[in-house]
């Protein structure tokens, strides 16, 4: 999926105002682009088949299948040290995923800006090419976050982040914060917690074990969101792949309830070269029941 081609990735970083990486001792530009027949059909409002096209007043229109395109590039600092970048934005309209620097060392890695969530790492079952997690907690988030390394089964995250509620939106520092914890167990399978506080909205904790042995692959996962007003919310799912087919399931309850299911198959054609096919249907008719046939090429 990634070549290492340093003078492409540092034009790219620095169009962004990062020129330094083409200083940088190793840079990966990389990336996909996914198109194909889109399908959605949503009680009330009919049947759509989308060949690609794009809605003039709507510049988002056109890619819903996550197109993207990204650079990583690090620096070796010495005395075991290492500073890094990762740049990742999506095709349609350039919306950022990631966008962060870190510092890397012998016990973990510290890293400022866009980037994965740790609880959302410790919870998530998602194991699909396109549609899956409907139910999953924000998988990106912008903050400060601790990451150890230490060798053997047990390592911990810790992120803090500002939810810029106050002082005129402008924040109040911390706000929120996020906990993670995987316990590998044995050579197949990781064991995964997490908690989360968002200041003033609720109080998440949850967990998820997945791996895979023989070619199976299995995952499950379990979230509770406490809120401080309205009622909890406990979601919970699973995912299980074998030999490119997939399927998964998730169901969230807070009073009442909603489900869905997600069948997929994904076609290794060549290098870096996919055929997916993947169809997501939900109970709740509010929302749209979505496939997709796609051609998927990474670089």
């Amino acid at each position: 999926m990634k070549r290492t081609i340093t003078l492409l990735a540092a034009s790219l970083v620095g169009a962004s105002g990062l020129a330094s990486v083409a200083y940088a001792q190793d840079a990966a530009l990389y990336g996909r682009v996914v198109s194909g027949i889109y399908y959605s059909d949503m009680e009330g409002s009919g049947t759509t088949w989308d060949l690609g096209s794009v809605d003039a007043g709507d510049l988002n229109s056109g890619d819903k299948l996550w197109s993207r395109i990204g650079v990583r590039a690090s620096h070796d600092l010495g005395n075991g040290m290492t500073g890094g970048l990762h740049l990742e934005k999506r095709l349609d309209n350039f919306r950022t995923r990631h966008q962060n620097v870190w510092l890397g060392g012998p016990f973990g890695r510290l890293t400022l800006g866009q980037q994965g969530s740790p609880f959302y790492g410790a919870v998530t079952w998602d194991g699909a090419n396109l549609f899956g997690g409907a139910f999953d907690p924000g998988s990106r988030q912008t903050g400060v976050t601790f990451a150890t390394s230490i060798e053997g089964p047990f390592n911990v995250s810790a992120m803090v982040r500002d939810d810029d509620s106050g002082d005129g939106g402008q924040g109040n520092g911390l706000d929120n914060y996020e906990f993670a914890a995987d316990f590998k167990l044995g050579e197949a399978f990781t064991l995964s917690g997490g908690y989360q506080n968002v200041d003033g909205t609720a109080d998440s904790m949850g967990g998820s074990v997945g791996g895979s042995v023989a070619g199976l692959s299995v995952d499950v996962g379990y979230v509770r969101r406490d809120p401080d007003t309205g009622a909890t919310t406990t979601t919970y799912g699973g995912h299980v792949g074998y030999a490119g087919a997939y399927g998964q399931y998730g169901k969230t309850q807070n009073g009442s309830e909603d489900y869905y299911w997600l069948v997929g198959y994904g076609h290794l054609l060549g290098p870096n070269t996919r055929l997916i096919v993947e169809y997501r249907n939900h109970d709740d008719d509010s929302k749209a029941d979505i496939g997709a046939l796609a051609l998927r090429v990474d670089f």
